[in-house]
């Protein structure tokens, strides 16, 4: 919906307004509808808006009538009429239909613990001018995200990242060796980190409060832990699941401008459209694809579409658009993502941003339901973690011994690795030895289990399945999926709403047993069956493709000298050993081994250092053109 970036200073005389506007100008794109802010006492925040609901009187920031509030939100409240309708009949005036207006309302009344009612997606600042503190708080899942930076004069905070490169009081993007290590596994680094190690994201389902000496505390407010399954019989828990699926996608319609939805080939998109058009019949549905065999979704997508009667917009990508998007994509991304799909997104985003403002895509499933092929797998590898240690012994042996690339290798490792050693979320891309390679700066001590240790404590007697929903939820969800939905669509000024990706449909997720999720050969069963009448007999049973990107066939032809002068003019030469990068690029080249997801981190992380720390100034100067 919009973006904001703000300080709290111990001194009010810290207030520096012209790097609030540097700031709120570096995140123009989340809001280009409006542009306001507010200086009072030490609190000094900006708004940019994207007019969603209430467009004549939705305004922010906003301050209550009284003068003791001033707040500003990023995001929808789905459930913000039903919270309203209480506190109208106390007697409780409001003078708008705003979202922000009942938000305030909810915080005067119970105080910080006012969030856990709210059901959607959000980031929300509030500044007490009595109390003289500031509350900063973010939805369950991390949809929306919330960036911040404890400084010597108060506490900086901003809607994305970049905002800070205007923060003198910084000195910098700088680069954390750990934090590297740990992306070139993960893809990405996870929260509350960023790679500069300087600036930390407010976690999914906590908030902060910040008095007015500077000191502040964080609390958890939400614990998305799957629970005991629920007696019901497979009938009943199909007609629970429709009602809770349908209630959230036409909360999540809920708009004053045109909704539209992203169509893949899966079943996930096909759902949310499905659903979207019966309940707002003329819907538009966008589809990206590639033009190389393999890579395109489109034609699955014409076949649904065509069965649904919406009307289909396609965008047909080439690897010159491709490479035309790219430096963009890393520079909306904020920290690195090392995701090839975050092209095809922003690709897709900025077509859509054409016909819509707001579109509905079928991100979180996959985490809720258990959609992703490798949880499958993982089932079966995992009976035999009961063998007795020499068997165990013998698959861990021959995991070491067997050649890559040769069928049967990832069954080893996973039959003969336990869990909480091999599975970090749903990607893990550079394993210790290869890290120490490319990696100038490598510490044997920093493992990446580090990172997922407190993750897997809280699932210690759970099932497999379970422990990787957990795992997912808690670093891949957050860090790779919302982070490439939420920056890539906004860079484009355009809302991306995720309907799985509500409180009510998680606790009726968190309840599942392992066969409502897995059987019958798929995943998602329960899903699938749940909604086969919305859509053809093919997609009831399409397996996931994710926005597939040719980049492994482009990095030995089309995209090969691109990203050789991408490594042979990196500027980062103390972080990743360039003879070691070409090296794998020229491999890959020559089939020698199939290496473009880890030199898609290297491309990406050169890309982000060069407009971020060796470039920045350069960058700032862009920033203020209007060309990033």
């Amino acid at each position: 919906m919009c973006g904001f970036a703000g300080m709290f200073h111990k001194d009010p005389k810290d207030n520096n307004e012209t790097l609030l506007m540097d700031m709120s100008k570096t995140i123009r794109h989340r809001g280009p509808d409006d542009s306001q802010y507010i200086v009072k006492d030490g609190f000094c925040v900006a708004f940019r808006r994207l007019s969603i609901i209430d467009l004549d009187n939705g305004s922010q920031p906003y301050t209550s009538p009284d003068g003791r509030y001033t707040a500003v939100f990023n995001g929808e409240i789905y459930n913000y009429l039903e919270l309203r309708a209480p506190m109208e009949k106390e007697g409780i005036p409001f003078y708008t239909n705003s979202e922000i207006e009942v938000i305030v309302a909810l915080y005067r009344k119970y105080g910080e613990k006012f969030i856990e009612q709210l059901r959607g997606m959000f980031a929300i600042a509030i500044y007490d001018s009595e109390e003289k503190t500031v509350f900063l708080g973010r939805d369950p899942f991390g949809i929306k995200p919330l960036y911040y930076r404890a400084a010597e004069q108060g506490m900086m905070f901003a809607s994305e990242m970049k905002a800070f490169l205007f923060d003198d009081t910084l000195g910098g993007f700088t680069v954390d060796p750990s934090l590297l290590q740990h992306y070139l596994t993960f893809q990405y680094v996870p929260e509350p980190n960023t790679i500069t190690g300087k600036i930390q994201i407010l976690e999914a389902a906590h908030y902060m409060m910040i008095d007015e000496d500077g000191n502040y505390r964080i609390e958890k407010y939400l614990d998305l832990m799957f629970k005991q399954p629920v007696e019901a019989s497979f009938d009943e828990k199909v007609r629970q699941l429709r009602k809770v699926i349908i209630d959230s996608v036409e909360h999540h319609m809920i708009s004053d401008v045109e909704v539209g939805t992203f169509l893949s080939s899966g079943i996930d998109s096909a759902l949310v459209t499905a659903i979207s058009s019966k309940l707002h019949p003329g819907i538009k549905a966008l589809t990206v694809g590639f033009n190389v065999d393999a890579y395109s979704e489109i034609e699955d997508a014409k076949q649904i579409s065509k069965h649904l009667n919406v009307e289909h917009i396609l965008l047909e990508g080439d690897c010159e658009m491709f490479k035309d998007a790219f430096e963009k994509v890393v520079w909306h991304l904020d920290s690195p993502v090392a995701d090839p799909s975050t092209v095809a997104i922003y690709l897709i985003a900025k077509e859509a941003s054409k016909h819509v403002k707001v579109m509905l895509s079928g991100e979180g499933a996959d985490e809720l339901f258990a959609g992703y092929k490798t949880y499958r797998d993982a089932l079966l590898a995992g009976r035999f973690m009961n063998a007795p240690a020499p068997v165990k012994a013998l698959f861990r042996g021959l995991s070491r011994v067997w050649p890559n690339g040769l069928k049967g290798k990832n069954f080893l490792i996973r039959a003969g690795v336990p869990l909480e050693e091999r599975y970090v979320g749903n990607a893990f891309l550079f394993n210790e030895a290869q890290k120490e390679k490319i990696l100038v700066q490598y510490d044997p001590n920093q493992h990446f289990s580090e990172l997922t240790r407190d993750v897997y404590a809280k699932v210690a007697k759970e099932n497999a399945l379970i422990k990787m929903q957990y795992v997912d939820i808690s670093t891949w969800l957050k860090g790779d999926i919302l982070v490439k939905g939420d920056r890539l669509s906004m860079g484009n000024s355009l809302e991306l709403r995720v309907p799985f990706l509500d409180k009510e449909v998680f606790e009726f997720a968190s309840r599942l047993k392992l066969t409502d999720k897995l059987s019958h050969k798929t995943t998602k069963y329960i899903l699938r069956y749940a909604f086969k009448d919305y859509v053809n007999p093919e997609t009831f049973m399409r397996p996931k493709l994710g926005y597939p990107v040719p980049v492994r066939v482009w990095l030995k032809n089309e995209l090969y000298e691109w990203a050789r002068d991408i490594i042979n003019g990196s500027k980062a030469d103390q972080y990743i050993r360039k003879e070691e990068a070409l090296k794998m690029l020229e491999d890959h080249r020559t089939g020698k081994a199939d290496n473009y997801r880890k030199l898609w981190a290297i491309l990406v992380f050169i890309t982000w250092y060069n407009l971020y720390i060796a470039d920045a100034e350069n960058t700032k100067k862009r920033v203020l053109a209007g060309e990033l």
